[in-house]
């Protein structure tokens, strides 16, 4: 069963006796609680609703919750969070406190469910998980996959009320880098991102590639790809225009060259792994980087040749001696190296 299945039994009220929900996705674990709260009878929820922190209670609290039968409503719904007995070490529990409740799970009342939350990784071999998948329901809430992701990406621009196309949707995707391995951003951040940007358009607008770029949290990183971008196609006018932004909105000399170095030296870096037959994935996930700033540095790789990058970083080197050294302007160095390298 996967997560849209249970999220419509849970609508429709056709429940499970108990429930485990994992994994680092807390959207969609928060989700599914949400759902469980409003199955119940909203006059009588104080009665048949109990949150209990699992790594504060006791066992006869656990047991006594469970046991309890609902109050003018058809179910009563235990939510235990965190329960240390469904994860690899045990402080407060000891083997015999997990023998003694797996033997009550079994005599637990049809009138109660039971779910069991664990925001992050359960140990599997645990006895007590074993038992709540022979009763329930046990379900990883792990990162969205391709598709999913790109549904859920779309219905929260509709909901924001404005227009976006499918090109756009993947970019902001892609520029999220959500799927990447080595990332921590969850649904949360995507959906905090999708309002700010929605916000910022305004309702019944359009949401173009400008504004991701422009909002997202990784702008100067996109303001160093457009400006290698432009110097690669020896576009000088592109090129200077995102520069004077840059220099306008703060962004100091020394960083702006900081960055144009790191981004060459990871061209250097992914044209190597491409010639040795590498795939874009694969080499995101050897470097440890960003899908997305792996498949920017293959693209700009096309443009630039080894010398000239090597070229580009000595000129970097030199006019970081030259200006702390009161021997040249700071703006008027960088804009050297983009007239420079725009015209070679």
């Amino acid at each position: 069963m996967d997560y849209r299945d249970i999220i419509k039994n849970i609508k429709e009220k056709k429940l499970e006796k108990m429930y485990l929900f994992y994994g680092q996705e807390f959207y969609l674990i928060d989700n599914a609680i949400n759902l469980f709260k409003e199955s119940l009878n909203d006059t009588m929820i104080d009665f048949n609703l109990e949150v209990i922190d699992g790594q504060e209670t006791v066992l006869d609290k656990v047991i006594s919750s469970i046991e309890t039968l609902p109050f003018m409503d058809e179910k009563k719904i235990v939510i235990i969070k965190d329960f240390e007995l469904l994860k690899g070490k045990k402080k407060n529990f000891s083997d015999s406190d997990e023998k003694y409740l797996i033997s009550h799970l079994d005599n637990t009342p049809d009138t109660t469910v039971l779910v069991f939350v664990v925001y992050g990784e359960i140990d599997k071999r645990k006895s007590l998980v074993k038992k709540i998948q022979k009763n329930g329901l046990v379900f990883n809430c792990a990162k969205l996959s391709d598709m999913d992701l790109f549904k859920w990406v779309k219905k929260r621009f509709a909901l924001n009320e404005v227009f976006i196309e499918n090109s756009e949707i993947m970019h902001f995707i892609e520029v999220q880098g959500y799927k990447d391995k080595s990332s921590e951003k969850t649904l949360v951040d995507l959906e905090n991102e999708i309002k700010k940007i929605s916000d910022f358009v305004g309702k019944q607008n359009k949401v173009t590639k400008y504004f991701i770029d422009k909002l997202s949290q990784n702008k100067v990183e996109n303001d160093i790809f457009k400006l290698i971008d432009y110097i690669g196609q020896r576009q000088v006018s592109g090129a200077m225009k995102i520069l004077n932004d840059m220099l306008q909105e703060g962004e100091s000399v020394f960083g702006i060259f900081s960055m144009i170095a790191r981004q060459f030296r990871i061209i250097m870096q992914v044209r190597q792994l491409q010639l040795q037959g590498y795939s874009r994935q694969s080499i995101a996930e050897k470097l440890k980087m960003n899908a997305y700033v792996v498949g920017k540095a293959l693209n700009q790789a096309n443009n630039f040749s080894d010398e000239i990058i090597i070229d580009i970083l000595n000129f970097i080197i030199e006019s970081d001696y030259k200006i702390k050294n009161g021997l040249i302007k700071e703006n008027l160095a960088v804009e050297i190296l983009v007239s420079k390298y725009c015209k070679r």
